[in-house]
């Protein structure tokens, strides 16, 4: 099976689906199925790898997006039916997980110790995440963004995220205004890394830029639950108790949460569940 053949799929998702397909192939030559096709796959064959999945020890959550992957290469070639029902998540077996993230905030102390011993480039890059929630992908490809940046922050406008997004959609960032002058400033930090490099992470490429820069945020304590995906959630959790402050409803304050982060106003209730829940728990 080939990503390639579902259409309107993001860029991540080609990606995370080859690895399943990759491992489909793997899984039907040592059982002999031969080559596996959308067209032809059967219900067996789909149980049968469900099974493969649970005994390599993958997580509920990691099968339930495999077998979401192979049913939209069902779809794409006109069996919906099938990949609906014959082979749903509960015909097929699939252990039930949970949506609910476990991740927190990152701890003080730990992003202070990281800021103090990082150098300037790193620095930057780790600033800009905090301040405007960006992934990784979009704070290293942030540089051609960030003059106008300076000048949005500088107005207390939303700044417009374009580079390195997910599913490459633009999306515009509203900083409480008390994150204004932290933004601002690891803006102009970006800034300055610039005028001494041509890029923020000097790499031969960008998937070696991306993995550079992690290998540095491990290096320096930002991993595991202090991840950068944590500088996100911090993020979120002062947009989240700035729109709560100035009056909204849970709901919209979660809603506007989301839009801030790239998930799209519908998905609230998910940013609180996998952003927000696990720290506020302890507080």
């Amino acid at each position: 099976m080939k990503a390639a053949t579902v259409k309107h799929a993001a860029t991540l998702t080609k990606k995370k689906m080859t690895t399943t397909f990759n491992r489909l192939d793997a899984f039907a030559k040592k059982q002999r199925y031969g080559e596996l096709e959308p067209t032809s796959m059967t219900a067996k064959q789909m149980k049968n790898y469900v099974v493969h999945l649970i005994d390599l020890g993958l997580k509920p959550r990691s099968i339930q997006n495999e077998t979401s992957h192979i049913r939209r290469a069902l779809e794409a070639v006109n069996r919906e039916d099938f990949a609906q029902g014959t082979c749903s998540n509960k015909a097929l077996g699939v252990p039930e997980g949970t949506r609910i993230g476990s991740g927190k905030v990152v701890q003080e102390d730990v992003l202070k110790s990281a800021l103090e011993r990082a150098p300037a480039s790193t620095k930057a890059l780790i600033e800009l995440s905090r301040a405007l929630g960006l992934r990784i992908r979009e704070a290293v490809l942030s540089q051609n963004s960030l003059r106008e940046w300076d000048r949005d922050l500088s107005k207390g406008q939303p700044v417009i995220v374009r580079d390195g997004t997910k599913g490459g959609r633009a999306r515009s960032v509203v900083v409480a205004p008390g994150g204004l002058e932290k933004a601002r400033e690891a803006v102009k930090a970006a800034l300055a890394v610039l005028k001494k490099q041509n890029t923020l992470v000097v790499s031969v490429s960008l998937k070696a830029a991306l993995e550079q820069h992690s290998d540095r945020l491990a290096r320096l304590g930002l991993k595991k639950e202090n991840s950068c995906h944590s500088l996100r959630r911090a993020f979120a959790m002062d947009q989240y108790r700035h729109y709560l402050a100035v009056g909204y409803s849970d709901k919209i304050a979660l809603s506007r949460t989301s839009n801030d982060l790239g998930h799209g106003e519908r998905r609230g209730r998910w940013v609180y569940n996998n952003y927000l829940k696990a720290s506020l728990k302890d507080m």
